[in-house]
Order: C-alpha cells, then sequence, then structure tokens
C-alpha cells in the first residue's frame, strides 16, 4: 500500500531551491509526499507560487503572509500591495504571520509585530482564509491574540508545551510539527505529539530549515517528510500508515475552511 505524505509548511519557492527546483520537485513525487503548502514572504514569491501551483492544484495550496520580523521595513504601499496579493483566489492561507521575540528585544518593535499579526488575521478573517502561525520565544502573546481575534487555522512548528498545545486546540487550531520532534532533545515536542487529540495533528518540514534526523545539518526539503511522520508515528504507538492517513484527512479538514 503507497503511504501519502503531507508537508503544510515548505518555502519551495525561495532563493535555497532555485539551483536544483525539478530535481526537489522529482524527490516529492519519489517520497509520495503527494501535498505542499508552499508558504511565500514576499509579493514576488506568491505570485512564483501560484504560476508554479498550477501545474496540481490538489498537491500545491499556497500561502502569503508577511513575517514578524519584516515589520520594521514595511511600508503602506507594501502592505496595500500585499493585500491584493492576499486576495487571489490561487492563495488559500495567510500565513506565515505571527510574532519572532528571539532575536528582538525593543519592546516597541515587538508592539509593532503584535499589532501587525492581528492586521493580518483581521485581514484573513475579511478574505474568509485560515492563518499558518509562528511563534517563537512569544508563545503566551501569540495566544492570547489568537484567543482575543480568534480565527480557523494552525500552528506551524510548535515549539510550546504540552499544556499550550491542548488551549490552542482547545480553540480548534490545529498543531503542525516539524524536525525537531526527531531530535534527542525533543521532549516538548514529543510530548505534544503523544497528548493532543489526533485530529489535530499536521506534518510540516519548514524547509529548508531544521532537517530531521538522519538529515539534520542539511537542506531540509518535502522529501523528507516520512522521517517526521515516522517518528510521531513510533511515538504515538502506531503505524506509519496509520499516521499519515490521519494527518491526510486533517489537511483536507484543514483546506475546507479555505475560501
Amino acid at each position: 500500500m503507497t503511504v501519502h505524505f503531507v508537508d503544510t509548511h515548505a518555502h519551495i519557492c525561495s532563493e535555497s531551491f532555485r539551483d536544483d527546483f525539478e530535481e526537489m520537485i522529482r524527490r516529492t513525487e519519489e517520497a509520495h509526499v503527494d501535498r505542499i503548502m508552499i508558504i511565500t514572504l514576499s509579493n514576488e514569491e506568491t505570485k512564483r507560487a501560484v504560476e508554479f501551483a498550477q501545474r496540481d492544484p490538489y498537491k500545491y495550496t499556497v500561502a502569503a503572509g508577511i513575517f514578524p520580523e519584516d515589520v520594521k521595513d514595511l511600508t503602506d504601499a507594501y502592505y496595500e500591495e500585499f493585500m491584493q496579493t492576499a486576495s487571489m483566489k490561487e492563495v488559500s492561507v495567510i500565513g506565515e504571520i505571527g510574532l519572532d521575540y528571539y532575536w528582538e528585544k525593543d519592546p516597541g518593535v515587538r508592539a509593532l509585530q503584535r499589532e501587525l499579526f492581528v492586521r493580518q488575521i483581521e485581514l484573513a478573517r475579511k478574505l474568509n482564509k485560515p492563518i499558518a502561525v509562528h511563534s517563537r520565544d512569544a508563545m503566551q502573546d501569540t495566544f492570547d491574540i489568537m484567543k482575543e481575534h480568534h480565527w480557523k487555522g494552525l500552528m506551524h512548528c510548535f515549539a510550546g508545551s504540552k499544556e499550550m498545545a491542548a488551549e490552542f486546540t482547545k480553540l480548534g487550531y490545529y498543531i503542525a510539527l516539524g524536525g525537531p520532534v526527531t531530535f534527542k532533545n525533543a521532549r516538548h515536542s514529543a510530548e505534544v505529539v503523544t497528548s493532543i487529540d489526533e485530529k489535530y495533528l499536521l506534518t510540516e518540514t519548514d524547509c529548508p530549515y531544521m532537517a530531521p534526523v538522519p538529515k539534520r545539518g542539511k537542506r531540509n526539503e518535502p522529501a523528507y517528510i516520512p522521517y517526521i511522520a515516522a517518528k510521531m508515528a513510533e511515538l504515538r504507538g502506531v503505524s506509519i500508515e496509520y499516521i499519515a492517513d490521519v494527518i491526510l484527512r486533517n489537511w483536507d479538514r484543514f483546506l475546507e475552511q479555505c475560501a
């Protein structure tokens, strides 16, 4: 039986894959990674992704968002163009959006990130498109905003505790996990996988970043999703066929929320 896999967060239209793009796509086919959400972080990247995704609209979903760290360079003109891009029918998800406090220590800039996050959530609501949310060293603020401005969506590369994951799922948010779940020190990720209701679980690579074991240290790509799914299956004590089927059904359910 062929096992079908899902990568819910892949930056495949970024510069990292420009030199071997077609070879990377071929590897996704060989690994049966049959569903991929392409994350784009600029208007030009979104347009490239939309054009590429026309090859196979069932396999590829396109997401467009303004990354939190880009708030310092954001202009009104760019945001106006972004709203037009995000409104394209070929863009199904608004993301990745959210908060990233890892490098940013300035309270004023953090406040701007929160304002931009809310702004994009409300845009997603207006467009009736779910959100894909990034949160790094900002979990409580992320949760507070997503609770107050409640909308449909998923938590990308979730790095919080099992308790926090449970709170997000109570609000209906999906939890996507990637390469870190395979790392030896991935206690929190492992606990999240084993503790939350399976109907909220998703797999992702966040490629080209954070390749899973045994590819750690290399450029990540969607073809490595089976390693992540296998680890999640191991943690939950089920077969890889079972977990892959669960995630595929979860992804279909998530996409049913799209406009």
